[in-house]
């Protein structure tokens, strides 16, 4: 096929005027991403509930700071983990070990929700060992323990800017969203993990004892001392001390970032002089 001179010269103009149309969406494109970069890496160095400038939930610098998942609203980034002392199941496997507490969670939309099977089906899936952890040491008093991790993540996990599917790595081998599950939880053992209160309370000389009593201040004193700073120790109407909440604030995402201990921000549901019951 041949072309006249005349043609031939459109054609080279069209194709130049495409080359350069390209090269600026291209140029555009890394801009625009070496910007969300620098707002993300800005807003990662900052402390959640301690931002020293605004962050807009729109914002994906939000990816990176656990801030309000809508304009105007509240920052979700006191992060709470939290732990049982259970004496009471009905069937006693149910308390979970006798030598340990038992995971609760974190505590605090554009964030799915998940089923407690599809919880456990993601933890099988991508790792066995975390799920036999939570077999272990995550006991619901009736014995559904996916009805358990269902509650816990619909409620609290979702409260996350940094939870949202949009912020998690493309993998060839997992969903965005599973992969924000995953570490989620992963992230909720390692701290539990992190805080044996079992074993500091022991190493304190508080140990279960149906005749026995403790005091507040020497329990909270311990458990400060492991944390860094005073957790919120909760008892029954009885006086019988059942849950433990260590308070943070995270710099980072909830799953990959450092948390640094802060003072509970709720006060002590036990009396001056508390009971710690062994289980049965």
């Amino acid at each position: 096929m041949k072309f006249a001179t005349a043609t031939l010269a459109v054609l080279a103009a069209a194709g130049t005027v495409s080359a350069d149309n390209w090269l600026d969406q291209l140029g555009n494109s890394f801009k625009n991403k070496g910007q969300e970069i620098a707002a993300c890496a800005k807003a990662s160095s900052q402390l959640s509930c301690n931002a020293k400038y605004d962050i807009p939930a729109s914002s994906s610098a939000n990816c990176c700071f656990n801030g309000a998942l809508v304009d105007g609203g509240k920052q979700s980034g006191l992060i709470l983990s939290t732990s049982f002392w259970t004496t009471t199941a009905a069937d006693p496997a149910n308390n979970g070990p006798k030598d340990s507490t038992t995971i609760h969670g974190f505590a605090v939309s554009g964030i799915p929700e998940y089923t407690g099977a599809q919880i456990v089906d993601v933890m099988a899936k991508y790792d066995p060992a975390l799920k036999a952890y939570y077999d272990k040491y995550f006991k619901d008093l009736n014995g559904d323990a996916p009805s358990f991790l269902e509650h816990e993540y619909n409620k609290h996990g979702t409260c996350y800017t940094t939870m949202r599917p949009s912020c998690q790595p493309k993998l060839p081998w997992i969903s965005q969203a599973d992969f924000a599950v995953l570490n989620y939880f992963r992230q909720i053992a390692h701290k539990f993990a992190e805080l044996p209160t079992y074993d500091i309370l022991k190493a304190a000389g508080i140990v279960p004892d149906a005749n026995k009593t403790y005091q507040l201040a020497d329990v909270q004193a311990a458990l400060k001392e492991a944390h860094g700073a005073t957790p919120f120790v909760g008892c029954n109407k009885k006086g019988e001390m059942n849950e433990f909440w260590y308070f943070n604030f995270v710099q980072g995402s909830v799953n990959f970032g450092r948390y640094e201990p802060t003072e509970s921000t709720t006060k002590s549901t036990c009396p001056a002089t508390l009971k710690y019951l062994p289980k049965p």
